[in-house]
C-alpha cells in the first residue's frame, strides 16, 4: 500500500515538474537592455511584468544600451540581447550598418502611432526633452529666462549656468539662442553654433555628463540655471524642489525599441514590441516617467492634471523642437572631433 502510495505521488510529482518545465519552455523568455535607473524601474512595472502575466514569456533585464557593444555582438554572432532601447541616432547608425532585424509590422497596431515613430528597423518608444531649467529661489515668479537667448543674456538673467558635455543637442542651443528660427534649423551651422557657444563658454560653471547631475546641480543650488531632461527636473519639482522647467524651445527626442540582428529569442522580442502599442500601456508608462507615448491614443488614457509635464505632449509640439536624428547619425563623427578641441581651448 505504502509502496503504491510513494508510487503515486512520484509520478504526480513528475508530471507537475515536466508540466511547469514545458510551460516554461514553450512560454519562451527574452532579454530586454535597458537605460538604468527610473526609467528601467517604470518599464519593469508597467510594461515587462504585464508581459510577462499575459504571455508567460519571461524577461531578463540587463543594462547599457550601447552601439559598439550592439555592433560588436552582431559581427561575432554571439548576440546576448533580444530588445534594446536605442536614441534615435544609434537606430540610423544600426540600420545603416545592416545591424537590426526589421521590425514585423504584421504583428504591431502602428494606426495611432504618429508617424516618425515608426521606422522599418525600429518602433518608438518614447519621446523625452532636454529643456531650459532653473531655481525659482533664484528667479522668483515670472522672471526667470524664458528662452535660450535669455539663457545666454548674463546681464539680464545673472547667476551660474551648466551645460551637457557634448555637442549633441547643445549645438541646437547655441544656434536657438543666436536667433536661428527653429524651422531653419537643420541642416546645423556648425561654424555658427561654435561662434555662439565662444560667448556663453566662460559662464559654464559646469559641463554635466550624466543625467542626474543637473537636479542635483539645482537641489544643492550649486547653479541657477541649467539645461536638463525635463523628465528629471519633473521629479524633483514633484519632491518640492523650487524649480522651474521651460517648454518653449525644448529639443524632443524619440527613442525606439529595436531587436539586433541574429537575436536569440527575436520572435518574442517582436512579441514584446507589440505589446507596448497597446495605448493603456504606453499611457502607464508615460504617466510614470513622464516620458511620451508614440501612440496618440494613449493620451486619452493619461490623467490630465499629469499631461502638461509629459514630453510629446501634442499641446507642447508647437513650442518645441524635433531633434533630427538622421542628421546627427551622419555628421556626429565629424562634430565631436571638433567639440573635443573645441573644449580644451
Amino acid at each position: 500500500m505504502k509502496r503504491r502510495i510513494w508510487a503515486i505521488l512520484l509520478i504526480s510529482f513528475v508530471m507537475v515538474y515536466f508540466s511547469s518545465v514545458c510551460k516554461t519552455f514553450a512560454a519562451g523568455e527574452l532579454v530586454l537592455c535597458l537605460w538604468g535607473g527610473a526609467v528601467e524601474q517604470v518599464t519593469r512595472k508597467t510594461v515587462v511584468e504585464p508581459f510577462e502575466k499575459a504571455t508567460g514569456i519571461k524577461v531578463i533585464v540587463t543594462t547599457y544600451p550601447d552601439f559598439a557593444k550592439v555592433k560588436a555582438m552582431v559581427e561575432t554572432k554571439n548576440v546576448e540581447w533580444d530588445v534594446v532601447d536605442l536614441e534615435e541616432t544609434m537606430l540610423y547608425r544600426a540600420a545603416k550598418a545592416g545591424l537590426l532585424e526589421p521590425i514585423d509590422y504584421s504583428l504591431m497596431d502602428t494606426k495611432n502611432h504618429i508617424p516618425k515613430t515608426i521606422h522599418p528597423y525600429g518602433l518608438g518608444l518614447n519621446y523625452w526633452a532636454g529643456i531650459l531649467a532653473y531655481n525659482k529661489t533664484k528667479f522668483p515668479g515670472d522672471s526667470g529666462p524664458k528662452s535660450w537667448a535669455d539663457f545666454w543674456d548674463v546681464k539680464r538673467f545673472p547667476g551660474t549656468r551648466s551645460l551637457f558635455k557634448k555637442p549633441f543637442c547643445t549645438l541646437e542651443i547655441a544656434l536657438l539662442a543666436d536667433g536661428v528660427p527653429k524651422d531653419k534649423l537643420y541642416p546645423l551651422d556648425v561654424d555658427r553654433a561654435f561662434k555662439s557657444l565662444d560667448r556663453i563658454k566662460p559662464h559654464i560653471s559646469v559641463w554635466w555628463e550624466k543625467g542626474a547631475q543637473p537636479p542635483q546641480l539645482l537641489t544643492d543650488k550649486e547653479v541657477d540655471m541649467c539645461y536638463a531632461y525635463s523628465g528629471r527636473i519633473v521629479t524633483i519639482k514633484r519632491e518640492g524642489v523650487p524649480v522651474e522647467l521651460v517648454w518653449n524651445q525644448g529639443l524632443l527626442n524619440l527613442d525606439y525599441w529595436v531587436i539586433p540582428k541574429g537575436a536569440k529569442n527575436k520572435k518574442e522580442g517582436m512579441q514584446f514590441i507589440a505589446f507596448h502599442t497597446q495605448p493603456q500601456i504606453q499611457a502607464n508608462y508615460g504617466m510614470g516617467i513622464t516620458y511620451g507615448p508614440p501612440n496618440k491614443k494613449a493620451w486619452d488614457f493619461i490623467d490630465a492634471k499629469m499631461a502638461g509635464e509629459i514630453a510629446g505632449n501634442p499641446a507642447l509640439f508647437d513650442r518645441t523642437i524635433d531633434v533630427d536624428g538622421k542628421w546627427w547619425a551622419e555628421n556626429e563623427e565629424r562634430v565631436l572631433k571638433r567639440w573635443n578641441e573645441w573644449m580644451i581651448k
